[in-house]
């Protein structure tokens, strides 16, 4: 939202995983409804944090991740392995708070996603 100024010291980084909330979030601010804007953004903020905890430079784990589980491609493997950067329970608060910010698209398909991955973990 910025500062007044039009400055904002936002992760860009973010923004393919939060995109659908992000859009709906700008044209409610547009419309100058920043409560609106507010309401929206404010669950995409823990997503954001957990995705990019330290190790940060395994952000992208957690990017690819929510590509995977929203059905943008068909397998969650990284060159090198780097999907195994971070442990099941780390994907698994992902896909919680991504839930909870409305960023699964299609729930069935994430949930059938997750639960083959939790199962590969052996969960």
């Amino acid at each position: 939202a910025g500062d007044g100024k039009r400055h904002s010291h936002a992760l860009l980084g973010i923004f393919d995983a939060i995109a659908p909330v992000a859009n709906a979030a700008l044209a409610k601010l547009a419309e100058g409804d920043r409560a609106g804007y507010d309401a929206l953004m404010a669950p995409t903020v823990p997503l954001s944090r957990k995705i990019f905890e330290a190790p940060t430079e395994y952000y992208k784990a957690g990017i690819v991740f929510m590509a995977w589980l929203n059905g943008h491609q068909d397998h969650f493997t990284m060159v090198g392995g780097m999907q195994s950067a971070r442990g099941i329970c780390h994907y698994a608060d992902i896909f919680r708070l991504a839930d909870q910010a409305g960023l699964l698209a299609n729930p069935d398909l994430a949930v059938s996603r997750m639960k083959t991955l939790l199962a590969t973990a052996g969960l």
